[in-house]
C-alpha cells in the first residue's frame, strides 16, 4: 500500500500543478479522499503519505579500521541506492517503526492518532534499513564511530537553506545489534535532541496506546575517547543493523513537509586499535654478569617473557597481558609494546610463564615507597628500580630525574607527575 500512496502522491502532484489553489492542501486533499475510500474496503490499514521522498540514497559508505573486519555489501548498498524512501514515522529507538494511517499532525495531536507497524514492504522503501556484520581480530576490541561519520540530507541545491534545516532535525539514525541493552539513536545535529515518540499501539485497531522519550545523540557522542558502541573479542562475529527514517513526531518533521532527494550516509567504525600509543619499559638495575637484571632472568629462563599486564575493571577486562619486545640487541634493558591509548590505569608489568599465565616470577607496579604506580596518565615509559626482592619502579613524564625517586632534578618537590 505504501508504493501505491507515493506514486498517488506524485501522480496528482504533476496533474495539479497549474492549479491557483494551495498545491499542497489540493494534492493532501484528493489523495485523503482516494485513500478514505480504500478504506472502506480493505482490511487492513493504509499509509497516508504527508511527506515523501523522490531521490534515492547515494554517497553510502561503511568502512572499518585496524581490529574489525566487515562483511560484503554490494548487494545490499545496491538496493538501498535504487529504492531507498524515507516517509514520516515514529520510533523510539529504531527497532519498532511505527507509520500513520491518517494525515493528522504528530507534533500536536499523536495520542489522537491510528498507526500500523512497519512491515517488508516498507523496509528500504519508505525507510532505511541496511544490516551487516562486524568481526573482530583481536580480544577486547572496543567500536566507536569516527569523528566524521555522518547520516544526513545531502545538499545539492535542490532544496532551500530552510527545508534543508527541517530534513536535517527530523532525520533519525539507529545502530542496534542484538542483545544490546538498547539500540543507539543518532541525530546530525551537534546536540541531543529529546523527542516524545510513539512506544506502542493497538496491533488490532491501530489506536496509539503509548509514547516514550527518545534520546538522539550526535555522532560524536560514540567517538574514540567517550561512549563505545560495543565490545567483541578476538574471531566474535556480531550482526549490526542500521536504521533510517523521519521522526514524525519532531515539530520540524510536520510543520512544513518536504521531498527528501538524497541522503549522504557515512559512518566508519573503528576502534581503540585505532589510537595506540607506544609504552617502554626500561630496566634501570644491573645483573650479576653486567646486563639488566630483567635481561638476565629472561636469557636464563626461555619459558617466561615480559608482559604489560592491563585491568579495566568497569569494563570487565581483567589480565589482558601484552608482550613486550626488547628494542634492539646493544640496548637490551629497554622494551616496548603498543597499547591503545586510552588504557591508562590499572597497568603492571609482569614476567610472566609463556605456558602458565597465573605463574607470575616478578611484578612491577608499586613504587619504593609502596606507593601504587598502576596509574600512567600521559607517560609512556616506566622506569624499572628493583629487581630482587620487592620489585618497584615508577612512570617518567619526560623531566630529568635524580635516582628514580620521582624528584626532578635541581627541585626539592615529589613530582607527582611521575608517578
Amino acid at each position: 500500500m505504501g508504493r501505491l500512496q507515493k506514486k498517488l502522491v506524485v501522480k496528482i502532484s504533476d496533474i495539479t500543478k497549474n492549479c491557483k489553489t494551495s498545491h499542497k492542501q489540493l494534492v493532501l486533499s484528493i489523495v485523503s479522499l482516494i485513500i478514505a475510500s480504500m478504506i472502506l474496503v480493505s482490511t487492513t490499514f493504509c499509509w497516508y503519505a504527508i511527506s515523501k521522498a523522490t531521490g534515492s540514497a547515494s554517497n553510502i559508505n561503511l568502512e572499518v579500521g585496524n581490529g574489525l573486519r566487515i562483511n560484503d555489501l554490494d548487494s545490499a548498498m545496491k538496493d538501498i541506492k535504487d529504492h531507498s524512501y524515507l516517509l514520516p514515522a515514529s520510533s523510539v529507538d529504531g527497532r519498532n517503526l511505527f507509520f500513520p494511517t491518517d494525515g493528522m499532525d504528530f507534533s500536536t495531536t499523536t495520542s489522537s492518532m491510528t498507526f500500523r507497524s512497519a512491515n517488508a514492504g516498507d523496509r528500504n522503501y519508505s525507510y532505511v534499513q541496511l544490516d551487516f556484520n562486524l568481526t573482530a581480530e583481536a580480544d577486547y576490541t572496543s567500536i566507536y564511530l569516527q569523528k566524521d561519520s555522518i547520516v544526513d540530507v545531502k545538499d545539492d541545491g535542490s532544496l532551500s537553506s530552510e527545508d534543508l534545516l527541517k530534513i536535517r532535525k527530523s532525520i533519525r539514525t539507529a545502530i542496534y545489534y542484538e542483545g544490546m541493552d538498547s539500540p543507539r539513536v543518532f541525530t546530525s545535529l551537534n546536540n541531543p535532541q529529546s523527542t516524545k515518540a510513539v512506544k506502542d499501539i493497538d496491533r488490532t485497531t491501530g489506536k496509539f496506546l503509548e509514547s516514550d522519550t527518545q534520546v538522539a545523540y550526535p555522532f560524536n557522542d560514540y567517538t574514540f575517547g567517550k561512549r563505545q558502541l560495543a565490545m567483541l573479542n578476538k574471531g566474535e562475529t556480531r550482526p549490526f543493523s542500521l536504521i533510517i527514517w523521519l521522526e514524525g513526531t519532531d515539530p520540524a518533521c510536520i510543520s512544513d513537509p518536504v521531498m527528501l532527494k538524497q541522503l549522504e550516509i557515512k559512518l566508519t567504525f573503528t576502534t581503540s586499535w585505532d589510537n595506540t600509543e607506544t609504552i617502554q619499559f626500561q630496566d634501570n638495575t644491573i645483573g650479576s654478569g653486567g646486563k639488566s637484571a630483567v635481561s638476565e632472568f629472561l636469557d636464563k629462563n626461555p619459558g617466561y617473557s615480559l608482559k604489560l599486564n592491563y585491568t579495566n575493571t568497569s569494563n570487565k577486562i581483567k589480565d589482558l597481558k601484552f608482550t613486550m619486545y626488547r628494542t634492539s640487541t646493544e640496548n637490551n634493558n629497554i622494551w616496548y609494546c603498543n597499547i591503545p591509548s586510552i588504557f591508562t590505569n590499572e597497568i603492571s608489568f609482569q614476567i610472566v610463564s609463556d605456558s602458565d599465565k597465573t605463574d607470575i616470577a616478578y611484578e612491577w607496579k608499586v613504587n619504593d615507597s609502596g606507593e601504587p604506580t598502576l596509574n600512567r596518565s600521559t607517560s609512556t615509559k616506566y622506569i624499572c628500580e628493583s629487581f630482587e626482592g620487592s620489585c618497584y619502579g615508577h612512570w617518567y613524564d619526560g623531566d630529568i630525574e635524580e635516582k628514580g625517586d620521582g624528584r626532578d632534578e635541581n627541585v626539592g618537590e615529589v613530582d607527582d607527575t611521575d608517578w
